[in-house]
């Protein structure tokens, strides 16, 4: 395979196909910004994971490239995953009829960052194109039994005094709502 140049320019735009990755490895492409739709295949592409050159045709890596052809004729035997068959099993590929709603019960709650990435905005960081959502997990935002129990067992007027904490989120902290974690650790400190 011969050695092209990709160059990529500040402010400038750029082309990654959506692909089928057909490997073991990860496979990101990100090529140069083309008008004409003829050349996408034949153009090189930078896999942003090894740093290779990388073209669609001929293919230099067990990729497919996703077109709309392809996407449409999946989607006709494409299950509907928010819905459930008539006789209420889940939605299958072959299912047909009136659909129902998928019964959906909430067990517990998780907190989830921002789903914007600044990076696009601020910076040239090519870990943008790569899937991120930042899950919160370990620090639930409530007090836990005994931080419950000892806060019981002082006076609202000490702990206003000791944490600077408000009477309202003193309350919360004793019913087990949630609080910022920086009230919660105060309150923690409080205790220590």
């Amino acid at each position: 395979m011969s050695t092209v140049t990709v160059q990529a320019r500040p402010y400038n735009f750029a082309l990654s196909p959506v692909i089928v990755n057909l490997s073991d490895t990860p496979v990101t492409l990100l090529g140069p910004f083309e008008k004409n739709s003829a050349r996408w295949r034949e153009m090189p592409y930078i896999n942003i994971h090894d740093g290779k050159t990388h073209t669609l045709k001929p293919p230099t890596i067990p990729v497919i490239a996703q077109t709309f052809e392809t996407v449409f004729s999946q989607y006709v035997r494409h299950p509907e995953y928010k819905s459930v068959a008539p006789d209420g099993t889940p939605c299958k590929a072959d299912s047909h009829g009136l659909l129902r709603r998928y019964p959906v019960t909430a067990s517990e709650f998780h907190l989830i960052g921002k789903e914007t990435e600044r990076g696009w905005e601020q910076a040239e960081d090519i870990s943008t194109l790569l899937p991120s959502l930042k899950r919160y997990g370990g620090n639930t935002g409530t007090a836990n039994g005994s931080l419950r129990e000892g806060l019981q067992k002082m006076s609202l007027d000490s702990l206003e005094k000791e944490t600077g904490l408000s009477r309202h989120t003193i309350l919360r902290a004793r019913r087990g709502e949630r609080l910022r974690p920086r009230s919660l650790q105060r309150l923690k400190s409080a205790f220590s």
